[in-house]
């Protein structure tokens, strides 16, 4: 019997355990399907190495019409630290329009006056050291990315000269711009959440660890979350908790877990033979993800690490190991910004990255020369896609579906157009266009906007930021309350990036710590949101008299 039971050491996960566990008197069980992250988690420019590999689920979507029916890659990291160990580690929070939409969205007391002091009670910035805007005494290391590549301060300059301003901090007044970004990492080594809150949290008496748990469903008497079931090593398990479970799965695992515990569409879980006990229909409903499509330039000189022979990657390795500094202190994706393609959106409405290598569709189709590929990413996507599971078999994976490209106006498709354009502006001018040999061939060929929209349709891909499955709110489609409780259950929690009400501008994974610092909040004050949708309660009701499912 444990008091709270946390389902998925991710990035959110991780925060969770250390801070309910900083009560003594709390017992916490923390339960992960993977094991523990591998040599490559630690070395910063080593994160596309375990793509495809035993800690990545290595999700694929349903075939996007939107996308030539491509089914499209999706990685999210299996093992303590979840996707935060995977990740680029960048660090951008969004910015303060975000949050007022949330607000808008029915999550009172999640503006940006509320969420900021949970981004800096997270945050030791190593920069930043006087501003109102960062905090100095968290967990999580926040500086600046040690290796820096020439063409990346040139692409920089080129940037600055398209018109682009310059922007020494994303996380500071305003995100318009270009410039350096900073990362979770710490003296030349990835420092993500499962160093920075889980690894110190370990000693403690009052919490359990324990991973290979492949999660099977929550266990509930009534409406009441009680424990949950699972597999460990193939044996099956159950744990119990007095208090409350936690589910911190991610924009994937959260939601088909509900609905495996027969928390969702009841039309939907009856027909796969899943009992219903309550009717939540907007579970794994408004999906959301960041679409991205890359274009890549040869380069009249090498640059990077991409090329690197394998006397020089060996040369590499070993600065690393004797210093933690060199080339693979590179997050890949130091260098970028924020831009506008039009002056009356209330923020940016694209990032940019140059990222110096040629390499394509996660680093699986390897160049053979020298070059750069230069993104452009649709910041607050309009398209809304689903997750639903295939069968009332847990271990079976859910059917992804993002709907790229769906939204009726054709905004993200434009806006990604829009992007290539500017950033093909940026490599043309000096000081850039002197290293720049030619633009890949299947992208150069696309000069048209219905050119241009059809590579992107061919071409894009996922920024890996799934967002919005168990959406906070108290309209009729919120799965979880503003205190992340969800609605019609009790001591049943969702903390992670599922419960985004929408897709933050910039990089999801400091929103999903602060969503996960505010949880823990609430659990551990025992906050609870007034007036809840009482349709949903009665409902609740109605179908938990049927009991917990065999």
């Amino acid at each position: 019997m444990y008091d709270t039971i946390i389902v998925g050491a991710g990035s959110a996960g991780c925060v969770l355990a250390n801070r309910l566990s900083a009560d003594p008197a709390r017992k916490v069980l923390l339960l992960e399907a993977g094991g523990a992250a591998p040599r490559n988690a630690e070395i910063p420019a080593n994160w596309p190495l375990m793509l495809n590999t035993e800690v990545d689920w290595g999700f694929h979507t349903e075939p996007q019409a939107g996308c030539r029916m491509r089914r499209m890659y999706w990685p999210r990291g299996r093992m303590l630290g979840g996707s935060g160990a995977l990740n680029a580690m960048i660090y951008i929070r969004g910015v303060p329009s975000d949050y007022a939409r949330w607000e808008a969205a029915g999550c009172p007391g999640w503006g940006w006056r509320e969420v900021l002091p949970a981004f800096m009670k997270s945050e030791r910035n190593l920069r930043w050291h006087d501003s109102p805007l960062h905090g100095t005494e968290g967990e999580l290391v926040i500086s600046d990315v040690s290796h820096i590549d020439p063409v990346e301060r040139l692409w920089l300059d080129a940037a600055h000269a398209a018109g682009l301003p310059l922007n020494a901090d994303f996380n500071g007044d305003s995100q318009d711009g270009v410039g350096l970004f900073q990362a979770t990492i710490k003296d030349g080594e990835r420092f993500g959440t499962g160093k920075a809150f889980l690894q110190p949290a370990l000693a403690r008496p009052n919490l359990t660890v324990r991973t290979g748990a492949t999660l099977l469903r929550v266990r509930l008497c009534g409406t009441r979350a009680t424990g949950v079931m699972f597999l460990e090593n193939g044996v099956p398990q159950t744990a119990e908790a007095s208090s409350e479970v936690v589910l911190s799965a991610g924009a994937i695992g959260s939601p088909q877990l509900l609905m495996h515990s027969g928390i969702g569409p009841a039309d939907e879980l009856s027909a796969l033979g899943i009992r219903p006990l309550l009717d939540l229909p907007g579970v794994g409903r408004n999906l959301q993800d960041h679409i991205n499509c890359p274009v890549s330039f040869t380069t009249r000189q090498r640059f990077g690490i991409a090329q690197a022979s394998d006397a020089e990657a060996a040369a590499h390795l070993q600065q690393w190991e004797a210093t933690r500094c060199g080339p693979l202190s590179s997050n890949w994706s130091a260098c970028g910004g924020f831009a506008r393609t039009d002056d009356g959106a209330e923020a940016p409405d694209l990032q940019l990255y140059c990222i110096v290598t040629a390499h394509r569709d996660h680093a699986r189709y390897q160049s053979t020369q020298p070059g750069i590929t230069l993104f452009s990413v649709v910041q607050r996507p309009q398209s809304r896609g689903v997750l639903r599971l295939r069968s009332a078999d847990p271990l079976e994976r859910p059917a992804i579906d993002p709907r790229y490209f769906s939204d009726p106006e054709g905004v993200d498709l434009q806006l990604v157009v829009d992007g290539i354009r500017l950033q093909r502006r940026i490599a043309a001018l000096q000081p850039l266009r002197e290293v720049i040999a030619a633009e890949f061939e299947g992208s150069a060929a696309a000069q048209s906007d219905e050119a241009l929209a059809a590579f992107v349709r061919a071409q894009a891909t996922t920024l890996y930021h799934p967002t919005s499955t168990c959406s906070m709110g108290t309209h009729a489609m919120a799965v979880v309350d503003p205190t992340c409780h969800v609605h019609g259950t009790e001591g049943l929690y969702v903390a992670d990036a599922s419960i985004f009400p929408s897709m933050v501008s910039g990089n999801t994974n400091a929103p999903t710590i602060m969503v996960a610092e505010r949880a823990a909040d609430f659990i551990l004050h025992g906050a609870r949101t007034p007036g809840r949708r009482k349709e949903n309660s009665g409902l609740a009701r109605r179908l938990g008299d049927l009991g917990a499912p065999a």
